[in-house]
């Protein structure tokens, strides 16, 4: 089995080593099958089933989902709520459809929110909004009564508007009204 391995790095200070399997050897099938597994300092962690997916074989089959137009989503326990909150508070093109809210974001990417009765927020951030100036933003959406979160940790502070500055892109959290995280983020020359 052919293996690769790399590794991912960014400035924040975390890093994963990845191996990448491939087995091309199986006779009479018309598919390769290929496994990632993730190596976190010295830890192996091995990859779960779940991380096998069929790859384009030397015959010219196509590979699954290389041109599926993939979508996040996540939950909230209050659609009505939710949506007025995307919609007029910070101004973006929302539909619902069977109780489910899609955000219509710029660049046409599309997030899904659906409703789930025992909703638990999450405790990472769930969408990011790069802009041009974080400063701006955070006191326009204030002004709309958004509350950004403020932060006092060893390796996460932010000023008493809720920014955070010099330890990675500026950026400012604050949450909907299902408690899911969100972000203002500087905007790069990639975004």
């Amino acid at each position: 089995m052919p293996d690769v391995s790399g590794g991912i790095h960014s400035d924040l200070d975390w890093s994963w080593d990845f191996t990448l399997g491939c087995d091309t050897s199986a006779r009479g099938s018309s598919r390769s099958e290929c496994r990632i597994g993730f190596i976190y300092g010295s830890e192996e962690h091995q990859p779960l089933d779940s991380q096998i997916w069929p790859v384009k074989n030397n015959r010219g089959k196509d590979i699954m989902l290389k041109d599926s137009k993939a979508f996040g989503g996540f939950s909230t326990g209050d659609i009505p709520n939710t949506k007025e909150f995307y919609s007029a508070t910070l101004g973006l093109d929302v539909t619902e459809s069977h109780g489910v809210l899609t955000l219509h974001l710029a660049g046409g990417n599309n997030v899904l929110i659906y409703p789930k009765p025992n909703h638990l927020p999450a405790t990472f951030t769930v969408l990011n909004f790069p802009v041009k100036d974080v400063d701006r933003a955070v006191d326009e959406l204030t002004r709309r009564g958004v509350r950004f979160e403020i932060y006092d940790l060893p390796d996460l502070k932010t000023d008493k508007k809720g920014v955070m500055r010099g330890n990675g892109p500026t950026i400012a959290w604050f949450r909907d009204p299902a408690g899911n995280i969100l972000s203002v983020i500087e905007q790069t020359g990639e975004s």
